[in-house]
């Protein structure tokens, strides 16, 4: 049985779903690791109510699913799957760059230029789970620059379920990366460049995609041990 850990105060519905979804950007939940309600009921102290709510706002962000006899799990999309999650990307930012070009100002380069700086350093220190969620802030950073609010919710998906990509298909060890991309797309959108920012941006994403092989998933982690700092912290 999962204990369940002691709170200030009892968590809701929003709180969840951040926590369960930012562990999901983080690698913290792998694909296929099942969502057992009971499960989830003793680590965050509420009802299942609750956490079937929480479980549905998570299976529209498609990254979680219902299997039958099995409940929720975390999604393991599959090659074809993933093949269409880049193509979205590249689709969708095409335009969000070409947008944040136009309108970044030097406050707004000077953000993205401290996520790209944290985002090295971690992946120098073999930090994965932070490297990752880095990137993922300096894409969605962009779609801030670019104002437009629906698209900036499509991408936010689009990340987490590129997260899940990344931890099926890229081999366990194998580290992250190192490229100059993100410093690149900040100089070209530093200077109002939409074409050169496009470009770059196209690139990046073929190139991560290009990053992923068939690999069988690593396995699921224990709920508690996921969430236990977060928990404590509430």
């Amino acid at each position: 049985m999962v204990a369940q850990l002691k709170r200030s105060k009892k968590p809701s519905e929003g709180w969840i779903y951040d926590q369960v979804f930012d562990a999901i950007l983080e690698q913290r939940l792998l694909p296929d690791t099942k969502l057992t309600e009971k499960d989830l009921c003793d680590v965050f102290g509420v009802s299942r109510t609750i956490i079937r709510k929480v479980l549905l706002r998570l299976s529209l962000d498609k990254v979680v699913k219902h299997r039958p006899n099995r409940g929720a799990v975390i999604a393991a999309p599959e090659p074809d799957e993933v093949r269409e999650i880049f193509e979205a990307r590249r689709l969708l930012e095409d335009g969000i760059v070409a947008e944040a070009a136009r309108k970044c100002t030097p406050e707004d380069a000077d953000v993205l230029t401290d996520i790209a700086s944290r985002e090295h350093a971690f992946i120098h220190a073999g930090e994965n789970s932070d490297a990752i969620r880095l990137s993922g802030d300096f894409h969605l950073r962009l779609a801030d620059i670019a104002g437009n609010r629906p698209l900036r919710e499509l991408l936010r998906q689009l990340v987490a379920q590129t997260s899940l990509a990344i931890a099926r298909y890229v081999p366990s060890g194998s580290g992250m990366c190192e490229n100059d991309d993100h410093d690149r797309l900040i100089a070209a959108i530093s200077e109002g460049d939409v074409r050169q920012s496009r470009d770059i941006m196209k690139r990046h994403l073929t190139a991560c995609e290009r990053r992923l092989m068939l690999d069988t998933p690593e396995g699921s982690k224990n709920l508690h041990a996921v969430f236990a700092d977060g928990v404590a912290a509430q």
